[in-house]
């Protein structure tokens, strides 16, 4: 039987918001000292968990799927979490949560529910907040926590993102990290035109630092390696170097998602290097694209895969960031999908060491509270994931956990209309 949302309810939101497209915020997994927090099981010696909404001390999972029907509205979606424990992700005691579950308005057609706001603790006191869009273009509001029991926040406030560049439409949070390295973390937000499709298309990306009282105060325009905008579809956070800043990674497939537009410079994954003005200056950008040698894949790639999905955590518990993103090679229908998993290091995010595996989008947590993040990976078949336990030597290639769309006992309100089922966090 599905079970209901219980306490924490809202924080479980707080995790699904954090999927689709470049506003997720697997942001959560930034590898600073964190500030202490009441997830922390006491004498366990472990640290915050940010990811962890049920309060035992390990990260939890969340599955998606925007497509899924709920009670007949197509696309309306719904999130499931799955539990972490010491010996990793368990499907004992997880829950599955729509729009309706939590009061938050009726789900309807195309709500996509899963797919928008970013998790942070934009005043640093250890407690997740949520940021999420307003009903207005360009607005946003942040919910400071802790949350009741209830799901209300302690308190909330507007935030006013309209770009002050008349060559840009639209402004929306994307993803949060200790960029500045002052324990509070920065929010990311992207500004984008819009075409005549009305589908925004990200441009620039500007950081809005965090603060003491919650409302993030609006920052500098960040730039990449050749001195342009910096900008990508997908946006993580994490310390690659492990210089106690969080870097920003990028990925750039496409120029419009769903179109076969391949941005100018190619297919691309960029890690732009945090300082305390929000960008180093002294480190340059690192970009990787189909033609970077010491790639684990060979291509040729299919057009508009290399970077898909970036994820970034400590595959190997050495302190610094990993990241991983989706590749394809060969062409439609007959290519072979991959997860190419590149190692952080003092110099940066480098391809020594570079593995690659099977399947499709993926994502980094710790889950079982070793420091070392397991790798949930979606596929090589339709409606499965793998989670591929981390550790000193790596990730493991036999699979610690199997999920699969059916594990999860949507219950008869909810239907599978589309094959978009994969993990966020």
């Amino acid at each position: 039987m599905r079970k209901k949302p219980v306490v924490g309810a809202v924080l479980v939101l707080l995790l699904s918001a954090c999927g689709a497209g470049g506003s997720d915020t697997e942001d959560r997994q930034t590898h600073r000292a964190p500030a202490p927090s009441d997830s922390v099981p006491a004498g366990t010696g472990r640290p915050a968990v940010r990811s962890d909404f049920d309060g035992d001390g390990y990260g939890d999972l969340v599955f998606t799927n925007g497509t899924a029907t709920v009670n007949g509205k197509y696309a309306a979606g719904y999130a499931a979490v799955i539990r972490g424990s010491s010996k990793g992700p368990v499907l004992d005691g997880r829950q599955v949560v729509t729009q309706d579950d939590l009061r938050l308005g009726k789900a309807g057609e195309g709500g996509g529910f899963g797919s928008r706001g970013v998790t942070a603790d934009l005043d640093g006191d250890g407690r997740a907040d949520l940021v999420v869009t307003g009903t207005e273009d360009s607005t946003a509001r942040v919910l400071l926590g802790p949350f009741s029991r209830d799901g209300a926040p302690r308190r909330t406030v507007s935030l006013d993102l309209t770009p002050s560049d008349p060559a840009y439409y639209t402004a929306r949070p994307t993803t949060a990290g200790d960029i500045t390295g002052d324990g509070k973390d920065d929010l990311l937000v992207t500004w984008s035109h819009v075409y005549a499709d009305e589908e925004p298309i990200p441009r620039a990306t500007l950081v809005y630092r965090g603060t003491a009282d919650g409302k993030p105060v609006k920052g500098p325009r960040l730039k990449d390696d050749q001195g342009k905008d910096f900008y990508g579809a997908w946006l993580r956070t994490g310390d690659v170097n492990k210089d106690g800043f969080a870097d920003v990674v990028a990925g750039l497939a496409c120029e419009m998602l769903g179109d076969v537009m391949t941005p100018e410079g190619g297919s691309r994954v960029t890690v732009l290097y945090g300082g305390p003005s929000g960008q180093s200056a002294k480190l340059r950008p690192t970009r990787l694209t189909e033609r970077t040698t010491g790639l684990p894949v060979d291509g040729p790639f299919s057009s508009c895969t290399f970077g898909v999905g970036p994820s970034v955590g400590d595959i190997d518990a050495d302190g610094y960031a990993d990241v991983a993103f989706s590749v394809r090679t060969g062409t439609e229908p007959d290519g072979e999908s991959s997860v190419v998993l590149l190692r952080g290091s003092a110099r940066g995010l480098t391809v020594e060491g570079a593995r690659s595996l099977p399947g499709g989008r993926a994502t980094m947590l710790d889950t079982n509270g070793d420091r070392a993040a397991e790798l949930a990976v979606a596929g090589p078949g339709e409606g499965e994931v793998r989670v591929l336990r981390g550790g000193r030597e790596g990730v493991a290639l036999t699979p610690a956990l199997a999920v699969k769309e059916a594990d999860l006992d949507l219950g008869p309100e909810i239907s599978i209309t589309g094959r978009a089922f994969g993990v966020v966090g």
